[in-house]
């Protein structure tokens, strides 16, 4: 045997001895595959689907444009809530196998109350796995490949949080609660319909160069009895109103009587594409964790000053809650336009 083969025969054996090395000393004979749960980068994510077996409750978020997702195919998703997710999914680090005595729990558990999770990268299927409850000192989460052997403790370092909590699947903590996002710019027309004093209602058009007010289908001249100021002002109202929540107190019987019940008034604003956003806003009640229950003499109010009940583009079945903080800016009378002599 000359010395080029006995080389070659030497270097053969010393990768061998290495391969066979390292794999007997890492304590799990898994591929890496297995343990990689995090994603370099989610620029190429356009579809994440969550879906668990035991509450029978699934989300699908779709990515319909740049920064733009949608929940179910039907509501506009949150970019708050999506940057969570993928800042989880950029970070999330194995911190350790789960332990022999626990694996037939973990394991149990994940498959009857686990979060299943697929991934989509252009359009393809890129990973499935598996989201748990939390270890008992809290300081990590179960997580498992979908076809793995075994299930790990994931985290990501330096987060003291669940991870599981990234992973829900109540649709309705997704979906965005931006009602009216318009620039002045992108305004056509508005329109207030006060249902108690109809002289107060008015609408406005901006689909000219200057915005024009109408007020008891009579158009008002801007400079002369019109401030065009206070107009304009308000056009740039429209670009930040969100609702504050879902009133989780409400059964469907409720929400069908506050929908059968007169508004206070009905907003509605076309873009200039024509498209419409209405909201229909409604008294509440007052309520024992209402931060104000009497008028300034004392008396015991009936409706809340604060917040309000609405109806966004006439669906009866579902009500939100507004504050008069953030909506309040927009429920403007007809006479708030007008020069003051």
């Amino acid at each position: 045997m000359n010395k080029k083969t006995v080389i070659l025969l030497g270097s053969i054996i010393a990768v061998l001895v290495l391969f066979f090395f390292l794999k007997r000393n890492n304590g799990n004979t898994l591929s890496t595959d297995e343990r990689e749960f995090d994603f370099k980068s989610t620029d190429k994510i356009d579809k994440v689907f969550l879906s668990n077996k035991f509450t029978k409750e699934y989300v699908l978020l779709t990515k319909t444009a740049k920064d733009k997702w949608t929940v179910n195919d039907s509501f506009v998703a949150s970019n708050y809530q999506l940057e969570i997710l993928f800042e989880g999914l950029k970070k999330i680090r194995v911190k350790r196998p789960v332990s022999k005595h626990e694996i037939n729990s973990v394991k149990k558990d994940l498959a009857l109350n686990g979060t299943k999770v697929e991934i989509y990268e252009n359009g393809n299927l890129s990973k499935v796995f598996y989201v748990g409850g939390n270890t008992s000192d809290e300081m990590g989460t179960y997580f498992m490949m979908e076809n793995g052997k075994e299930p790990y403790v994931c985290h990501i370092p330096g987060f003291n949080g669940f991870l599981n909590a990234r992973f829900y699947t109540q649709k309705d903590g997704w979906r965005s609660k931006s009602i009216y996002a318009l620039k002045d710019s992108e305004i056509k027309k508005i329109e207030l319909k006060w249902f108690e004093d109809g002289k107060s209602s008015f609408n406005i058009d901006n689909a000219g160069s200057e915005p024009l007010l109408y007020a008891e289908n009579t158009l008002l001249k801007n400079n002369f009895e019109v401030n065009l100021n206070h107009l304009k002002t308000y056009l740039k109202l429209w670009e930040n109103l969100s609702f504050e929540g879902f009133p989780i107190d409400l059964n469907a019987k409720q929400i069908d009587s506050i929908n059968s019940t007169k508004p206070i008034l009905v907003l509605k604003v076309w873009d200039k594409q024509n498209k419409l956003i209405s909201l229909r806003i409604h008294k509440k009640g007052i309520k024992r964790d209402s931060n104000i229950q009497f008028d300034e003499q004392g008396n015991p109010l009936q409706f809340d000053i604060e917040t309000f009940y609405a109806f966004i583009n006439e669906n009866g079945k579902e009500v939100v809650q507004i504050q008069d903080y953030i909506f309040g800016k927009v429920m403007k009378q007809s006479t708030d336009f007008l020069i003051k002599n």
